[in-house]
């Protein structure tokens, strides 16, 4: 694993210098390079104008509603046989089923993960989410802070390796790793550090600890152990010296949803998303901004300018306070250094302009016609088809993306976990070995 991990952070690190302007410019908060050495500190003092921000809300709000929205379907399950299609106990089992997989959905935080995601996704080009089993919800959406994972892809430009890093009290980790079902305290998995922490009461001092998801190269394929499923699910400390796992595990399939916004040639990490795009418009507005600001306040209160006599003398600019001097002549003795005359009406143009370009690379006037539309789902994606022909031509590609690598990956797990929860209705015999097609009727598919 330690080898797997100093690879992959190779790797990751010709990405990192951008994601950081990234996170200073557009959503800060959002990026962990460095632990959690980033919470509570001031994270907008990089921007002046909020224009980036909000576009970046607009669209992870806009993906949400228009291509996962919990408020209307947005899957369906057919079969790629036709007459089997129309044949009604088939339509009655998979409308159950769909209404299963929905309410799974809605019982678990599936969909604040999502959302989330597609903030990174137009922030970084990338989300990353892993799917975990559930007591309450069977299951739930585990959303990773981006610069605290680590990806790699199988030949089918997949993703199916996750290294994640995770902070965790002592406290956390012995009651995760060292506490047994009936009480016992099973020590031998942890370093002394954690035992000697937890005698000494240092419940709230952090660790770092590592997370491993990748598929298992040895296993026993008859054995159902968890360290025999076909996807390795390891957990160890940081630092650790002897070859100790805090935990051997596994999932039974790909847990790991991390999609792209797009790829060039093999590239595991994401490009040429939004937040890239519109860096040099977002950097080029607060320079505009502060020239502004600057300009307005050398308008409104000048650098002045008066005779020696009065350095020691009372004196203010303030309205209807009054100044005393003696002025030789007509000459003012108590005056601006120099006039200002700036054109704020051209330099407001062209940051009205430059706010427009922002938005139009977030996608922001698409997904606010799409909020607006008033009528029936029909007739709106006829009248967004007309009037944001070419933007949803320029979307397309990465809707189509997002269907392969997150959506499609999702409706599998979720229904595997509708079959190991039980919950699903007897399937007619005439289904038996059809493969079943996803069908996406979301506003944006």
């Amino acid at each position: 694993h330690e080898r797997r991990l100093k690879g992959l952070k190779h790797e990751r690190q010709h990405y990192e210098s951008m994601w950081q302007e990234l996170n200073d410019f557009v959503a800060p908060g959002r990026l962990r390079l460095s632990g959690d050495e980033s919470r509570g500190k001031k994270k907008l003092k990089h921007i002046v104008d909020e224009t980036g921000l909000l576009a970046f809300r607009t669209l992870r709000s806009g993906m949400q509603s228009g291509q996962t929205s919990p408020a209307r379907p947005w899957f369906r399950l057919s079969t790629y046989d036709k007459e089997m299609r129309e044949f009604g106990p088939i339509k009655d089992y998979l409308y159950k089923v769909e209404l299963a997989m929905r309410n799974m959905l809605q019982q678990s935080n599936i969909y604040n993960v999502l959302h989330s995601g597609y903030g990174d996704l137009g922030q970084f080009g990338q989300m990353c989410a892993l799917i975990l089993n559930d007591e309450k919800a069977t299951i739930r959406g585990l959303s990773m802070t981006h610069g605290q994972y680590w990806i790699a892809q199988n030949e089918r430009s997949r993703v199916d390796t996750l290294y994640r890093t995770i902070s965790m009290t002592v406290d956390h980790v012995v009651g995760k790793f060292v506490a047994k079902p009936k009480g016992d305290m099973d020590w031998s998995t942890v370093s002394m550090t954690v035992k000697n922490l937890y005698d000494r009461g240092s419940y709230d001092e952090k660790l770092t600890v590592y997370h491993a998801v990748e598929p298992r190269r040895e296993r026993d394929e008859k054995s159902h152990e968890p360290k025999h499923k076909p996807f390795t699910s390891n957990y160890w400390e940081e630092g650790q010296t002897a070859e100790l796992l805090l935990l051997e595990s596994g999932f039974d399939q790909n847990r790991i949803l991390a999609p792209r916004w797009e790829t060039v040639g093999t590239d595991v990490y994401g490009s040429n998303q939004p937040g890239e795009i519109s860096l040099p418009g977002i950097k080029m507005l607060q320079s505009e901004q502060r020239t502004k600001g600057e300009a307005l306040l050398k308008m409104v209160k000048p650098p002045m300018i008066g005779p020696t006599s009065m350095k020691n003398n009372p004196s203010s600019i303030l309205p209807g306070s009054i100044t005393y001097v003696d002025s030789p002549g007509n000459q003012a003795a108590y005056r601006p250094a120099f006039e200002v005359n700036f054109d704020i009406a051209a330099l407001m143009g062209d940051v009205q302009e430059i706010q427009q370009r922002i938005d139009r690379c977030w996608y922001a006037d698409l997904f606010f016609a799409i909020s607006k539309m008033e009528g029936v789902q029909p007739r709106n994606v006829m009248e967004l088809s007309q009037r944001k022909e070419e933007q949803l031509l320029q979307l397309g590609p990465v809707v189509d993306r997002q269907q392969y690598e997150l959506l499609n990956p999702l409706i599998d797990i979720v229904f595997d976990a509708c079959v190991e929860a039980d919950i699903l209705p007897e399937a007619p015999e005439e289904l038996e070995g059809e493969p079943l097609k996803i069908e996406h009727i979301s506003l944006l598919a």
